[in-house]
């Protein structure tokens, strides 16, 4: 403890709205330690208009309803206090009635908002309140206190910074990541010898060879986790495997590619028309056609082909590929589908430009629609494709279902094919409710770009949003998941150039 004065840390936090929206559970890390919290009005009604907003998710709203209830619970037990001026004079803060964690929690004084900020924002109203709280801490006891905001709007730390407050980020509840590269990407590429590569050729059949987990080498092995995809490379020769790690093997992969055995080498398997177009998409189609793989997580820049890949295997595994043959009863040829309840569609409803489209006319599936767009293109592309109408095959099948993020709560998602596109948009509370409504007989798809520039969501940064949580929280989870990053951006040169803007 910095400070020590009958129990006081010496420090003042000042949560704005984002940062209890982030985590309303940082009120209560704020308030360990003897630390002063506190409230600001702005903030107050700011919370209250988030709960009630129609326009903001639901894991929004959630958290404002969250960090609202903690500080009633606060109120009913009288640990508000509405003097800080005597809290920061007081002669025995240890007689101060404390919060059960150990912290004081105190109302916003009163003031008018100082130059060269007005009261035409919220934020302003922030900032001005967090001056009246530092100019009464140094007018109390000079040197003893710090004030700390904290905060997720960019706006708000920057308008601290220029008026000399003290601002940071939330860490609380983040994960522990120094930058984007650290987030687990789910394949290596290892540099091997010609022996190594003769060595998995002559361990079995194709699908079937394997090699020990000793051939990769220590400096990498601990990267190797459950499903990892593994680049075998020596000089101009490639083998993919895939790493199981209750038989310490580089496996074969099984599903996404086929060995030709007049030219003996791999290629990549066309699912519904469709052949991986490099090593990460061959990762990628491997997981997503595994029957035992309950989870796959894709992410990549954009046109790396991840929606494009993951409607292909969802619409192989229900329909199968489309073909005039017909097969007599009971026939092991014929296609089977476990997943009978079909297939779920859903994405987060964050528009990636700040005009507000208004209410959507019709019926909720002409409400959703709109939303789910970039899969249903992707479901007609692969139909005129393959000459076979798949949305209207899933229809008629009563197979095909669209899903808002509002009404996951309570859902049992059994027996279907999940896809989830741009994830990156979700938020905590969406990752949760989320990942909690599946079962074990579903096969569930996530898919989204890290790239700062692909996340719509202003609550949300590349470390605290809904697919960074889930990458970093279920890796080597076991069998039952795999995670590919995809690296190639197969648009062509316009889609490639805007990278640059």
């Amino acid at each position: 403890m910095a400070f020590d004065f009958r129990g006081l840390s010496g420090t003042v936090y000042i949560p704005d709205t984002s940062s209890l929206i982030e985590n309303p559970d940082a009120l209560d890390r704020l308030l360990m330690d003897g630390n002063i919290v506190v409230l600001l009005h702005q903030v107050i009604e700011e919370l209250g208009r988030l709960a009630a907003s129609r326009s903001k998710s639901d894991g929004v709203r959630a958290a404002a309803r969250t960090a609202t209830r903690k500080l009633l619970t606060h109120r009913s037990q009288g640990q508000i206090h509405h003097d800080l001026d005597a809290i920061l004079r007081h002669d025995a803060p240890e007689s101060i009635p404390r919060t059960t964690q150990g912290g004081i929690i105190a109302w916003e004084p009163d003031g008018p908002t100082l130059a060269p900020y007005d009261s035409s924002t919220g934020d302003n109203l922030i900032v001005a309140g967090a001056r009246r709280v530092t100019q009464l801490a140094d007018t109390a006891r000079a040197g003893r206190y710090s004030v700390v905001v904290v905060s997720e709007d960019n706006n708000v730390l920057l308008k601290c910074d220029a008026v000399g407050l003290r601002a940071e980020n939330l860490r609380y509840g983040k994960l522990e990541l120094g930058g984007p590269e650290e987030i687990y990407r789910g394949h290596i590429t290892v540099e091997v010898d010609e022996a190594t590569i003769d060595e998995f050729f002559a361990s079995g059949e194709p699908g079937e060879r394997k090699l020990p987990l000793s051939r990769v080498p220590e400096s990498v092995l601990g990267e190797v986790v459950w499903n990892t995809g593994v680049v075998l490379r020596a000089g101009e020769r490639t083998v993919l495997t895939r790493a199981d790690l209750d038989q310490g093997e580089l496996q074969d992969l099984r599903y996404a590619q086929y060995w030709d055995r007049k030219r003996h080498v791999y290629g990549p398997r066309p699912i519904l028309g469709m052949a991986p177009r490099d090593p990460m998409q061959c990762f990628a189609m491997e997981f997503l056609l595994d029957p035992e793989v309950q989870l796959v997580v894709l992410d990549g820049p954009a046109g790396s082909g991840k929606t494009r890949l993951m409607v292909a295997a969802a619409l192989y595994m229900l329909l199968g590929q489309p073909t005039a043959v017909r097969f007599a009863n009971g026939s092991t040829l014929a296609h089977t589908n476990r997943f009978d309840n079909g297939l779920f569609l859903l994405r987060p409803e964050h528009p990636s430009s700040n005009y507000e489209l208004g209410f959507l006319p019709g019926d909720f599936e002409q409400k959703v629609s709109p939303w789910l767009e970039p899969l249903l293109q992707h479901m007609r592309s692969l139909g005129a494709l393959n000459e076979h109408d798949f949305v209207g095959d899933l229809e008629n099948r009563k197979q095909l279902h669209m899903l808002s993020t509002a009404m996951l709560r309570g859902l049992d998602i059994e027996r279907s094919v999940v896809l989830v596109d741009e994830l990156q948009n979700g938020d905590r509370h969406l990752a949760k409710t989320l990942m909690s409504r599946f079962c074990e007989t579903s096969k569930v798809v996530l898919a989204g770009c890290l790239d700062p520039v692909q996340i719509d969501n202003p609550y949300v940064d590349w470390r605290s949003n809904a697919l960074t949580r889930v990458k970093q929280t279920y890796r080597g989870f076991g069998r039952y998941v795999a995670q590919v990053t995809l690296l190639h951006n197969y648009r062509g040169p316009i889609s490639k150039k805007a990278d640059e803007l």
